[in-house]
C-alpha cells in the first residue's frame, strides 16, 4: 500500500462532505428564493415581470426591495407598490 495515497475511508468522507456542502448551498439558494417570494405583498403574477409563467431569482430579488406610495387615480386613493431599485411601478391597488 502506498503511504502517500489517501485511504478509501478518507476519500469516501471527503466526497460525502463535498456532496453535503453542495446540497446545503442548493437548499440555501431555494430557501432565500422562497423567502423573497413569500415576503412580497405582491401576487405571484406580479412578481413574474416577464410574464413567462415562472418567477426567476432575479425577478424575486428585484421585487424584494419594494416601497409603497399613495397616489390618486380618478379621485380614488390608491397604493402603488414600486421597486426601490429604480422607482418603476410594480402594482397598483385601488379600493374599487
Amino acid at each position: 500500500m502506498n503511504p502517500a495515497a489517501p485511504s478509501a475511508r478518507k476519500m469516501h468522507r471527503s466526497i460525502r462532505t463535498a456532496v453535503l456542502a453542495a446540497a446545503l448551498l442548493i437548499l440555501g439558494y431555494w430557501a432565500i428564493f422562497a423567502w423573497m417570494v413569500y415576503r412580497s405583498p405582491l401576487p405571484y403574477e406580479a412578481i413574474d415581470l416577464d410574464h413567462d409563467g415562472s418567477v426567476s431569482f432575479s425577478e424575486a430579488d428585484y421585487v424584494s426591495s419594494f416601497g409603497m406610495r399613495t397616489i390618486y387615480r380618478q379621485g380614488e386613493q390608491c397604493v402603488e407598490y414600486f421597486s426601490q431599485k429604480d422607482g418603476h411601478a410594480l402594482k397598483l391597488v385601488c379600493p374599487h
